[in-house]
């Protein structure tokens, strides 16, 4: 325990002397916050807790996770935390000549506008036309996940339209990426120009990327989205005001709306939780303590039981698997598919029904290359991260450049859940830059 008093000491120590630095909006801040919350936070306390969430999570062979491997795992998460915030600043010195605190969203003057309306106009009736054709294929799949899954909530049929309906990667990528960038660039026009059409375009674009999201039948998505949706009205509201003559807001008034914001996405998170389990409560008092028991523990502690076993694993099970567990990669090199998050998962679950594990960008440094891989990986993320934060601080304050930031920040809470190359490929940021680049006017990025 004196390990984890003292790295729990020496983390929040950090957070204290960079706060700048952290608590800013920055693609770096996201990360760090995003990283700790749902992560590192739950390894350090895990040995507090470590009695009450084996009989939560009784359906994993937590055994195997023993004091050693607590202390190892969390060393790992916050030595790899540290690496990449002073690679992070190395980075700002190197780019910058000094440390800057960044924040993308302070500003001063209007949004200027270099968005190509007849681009997004193209990419959104392309793609509503491949949306209409695919889910017209998977229709009675969609049936099924929802009347067998949703309203009969039957997990089993959730779990089976899920990987029906993402079998398709380019559904994936539009629905995950492309669909919730181009609604709140259509959110962006509509504030722009509050005409009939726009306002059309604008509600039905939000409804379908909610609808579409809520029939991937996964929570996630949907709550990212509309967290995203939320931080571009807040972007936006500087410019376009939605009344005039209305007085200003204090802050306790605007710290109540989003303490109001947060608590309707948790009521949201619990309400999708009781869909997609077959939970029954006597009386709502019940329900919402065993909801909220639930929403709570998804999210400090589902990437918590994976870094342990991660750390367990390789390589005394088996050697770490380098680059294998990129799928896209050993399509074109000779050498096989290595799917680490559900080969864990039916190592450490007595549960059969199949499955998979998640864990950050950090631990998968580590998975991957052991303890070389976490040092260089981290340093490499930390000073990429410091690239991008440079970059995005230099573009031009117009509409799709302040879009595609939020959507940067998208990117590295995904780091926080999943690989480097996940979050690259498989979770959109490529598919981010290609569309950011394809709004642009004349394909032209401008920088201030």
């Amino acid at each position: 325990m004196a390990t984890t008093y003292l790295l729990i000491f020496v983390l929040l120590s950090h957070i204290l002397f960079f706060k700048k630095i952290i608590f800013k909006w920055n693609v770096f801040g996201v990360f760090f916050i995003a990283t700790f919350t749902f992560s590192t936070f739950g390894i350090l306390v895990f040995p507090f807790l470590q009695t009450y969430l084996s009989h939560v999570f009784w359906t994993f062979k937590l055994q195997h996770i023993t004091s050693e491997i607590i202390v190892k795992t969390q060393i790992i998460a916050v030595l790899g935390m540290l690496l990449v915030l002073y690679s992070y600043v190395f980075g700002l010195l190197l780019l910058k000549g000094k440390v800057v605190v960044i924040n993308h969203f302070k500003f001063d003057g209007e949004i200027k506008e270099n968005l190509n309306k007849l681009n997004f106009q193209f990419i959104f009736i392309l793609i509503t036309v491949f949306l209409s054709i695919y889910l017209f294929l998977k229709s009675k799949v969609l049936i099924i996940g929802i009347s067998d899954g949703l309203i009969g909530r039957n997990p089993t049929a959730i779990l089976n339209s899920r990987r029906a309906i993402t079998s398709s990667y380019f559904y994936v990528i539009i629905t995950y990426n492309l669909l919730p960038f181009l609604s709140i660039v259509s959110y962006y026009l509509f504030l722009k120009k509050r005409t009939l059409s726009r306002r059309i375009l604008f509600y039905a674009a939000f409804a379908v990327t909610v609808l579409l999201l809520l029939l991937l039948f996964q929570k996630r998505p949907l709550i990212l989205f509309f967290l995203s949706f939320l931080l571009s009205a807040f972007i936006f509201k500087k410019e376009f005001k939605i009344k005039k003559n209305k007085k200003p807001k204090t802050k306790k008034r605007t710290r109540r709306k989003y303490i109001i914001y947060g608590l309707l996405l948790f009521s949201l998170l619990m309400l999708l939780y009781y869909l997609t389990t077959n939970y029954k409560f006597d009386n709502i008092y019940q329900a919402i303590k065993k909801l909220s028991e639930v929403s709570l523990l998804r999210i400090f502690g589902r990437l918590t039981l994976p870094s342990f076993f991660y750390v367990h694993y390789f390589p005394k099970i088996e050697s770490h698997y380098h680059i294998s567990n990129i799928g896209m990669l050993t399509k074109f090199l000779p050498i096989d598919f290595y799917p680490d998050n559900k080969i864990l998962f039916n190592y450490y679950s007595i549960n059969k029904n199949g499955g998979s594990l998640a864990i950050n960008s950090i631990f998968d440094f580590y998975g991957a290359f052991g303890h070389y891989g976490l040092v260089i990986g981290s340093f490499i993320l930390g000073f990429f991260i410091s690239m991008m934060d440079v970059f995005l601080n230099k573009l031009e304050k117009n509409g799709v450049n302040l879009i595609f930031i939020i959507f940067c920040f998208v990117f590295a809470y995904y780091l926080s859940q999943a690989s480097l190359a996940k979050s690259l490929m498989g979770y959109g940021f490529l598919f981010f830059v290609m569309i950011w680049i394809f709004l642009q006017k004349g394909f032209k990025i401008k920088m201030r």
